[in-house]
């Protein structure tokens, strides 16, 4: 009999997973946001919606998400545009002296969104790490569970054998028994009588 899970995924639950992660990506947001608001329709975790995405889902839409990820950028760039009709300051940002003596460090505002991009990029890969962990986790358990199905099953089959065994011994008791009682009670008294 083979049992169906009751929180399998459905193809509607799959493709509204991959309309707000698509949507998500399109304005800019982070993933683990769009994971957060499908849980929150779904009644699922933020988890099991990211495992759901990329384990599954995401290989369906790579052209979707590649599109995304462009007019995420356009997008960035517009806003960047409208940013540039604002007068800008003359000078570059300058960073507090770190250490005495060195020299002030003066840093552009590509240069500040470069780094913020790239913690946004490992700030958002911490929740695949995590997942992957928790894949590896589960592999684990399974591979555990397999072996503790494994030597449940052996058990299983030495105690029927030892059962068996013990029926074997307590028949041959019971006929060794029987026997013993024929043969000291009245066959005994055939024998003797033949010997006279």
């Amino acid at each position: 009999m083979v049992a169906n899970r009751q929180d399998a995924w459905t193809k509607e639950e799959d493709n509204y997973l991959a309309e707000v992660v698509l949507k998500s990506i399109n304005e800019g947001s982070t993933q683990l946001t769009a994971f957060k608001v499908v849980a929150g329709n779904l009644s699922r975790t933020a988890a099991a919606c990211g495992y759901r995405w990329n384990s599954f889902v995401r290989k369906f839409y790579k052209e979707e998400i590649e599109n995304a990820k462009v007019n995420s950028k356009k997008q960035a760039t517009n806003k960047n545009e409208l940013n540039d009709e604002v007068p800008k300051p003359q000078t570059e940002i300058e960073l507090p002296e770190v250490v005495s003596g060195e020299s002030d460090q003066e840093v552009s505002f590509e240069a500040v969104f470069q780094f913020l991009e790239t913690v946004k990029e490992k700030v958002e890969s911490l929740p695949v790490r995590e997942i992957q962990s928790l894949e590896k986790k589960l592999l684990i358990s399974k591979q555990e569970n397999d072996q503790l199905k494994v030597e449940k099953q052996l058990l299983l089959e030495k105690v029927k054998e030892l059962e068996s065994e013990y029926e074997n011994l307590f028949e041959f008791i019971d006929q060794k028994r029987k026997f013993v009682n024929i043969t000291s009670g009245t066959p005994d008294k055939k024998v003797r009588s033949k010997k006279e």
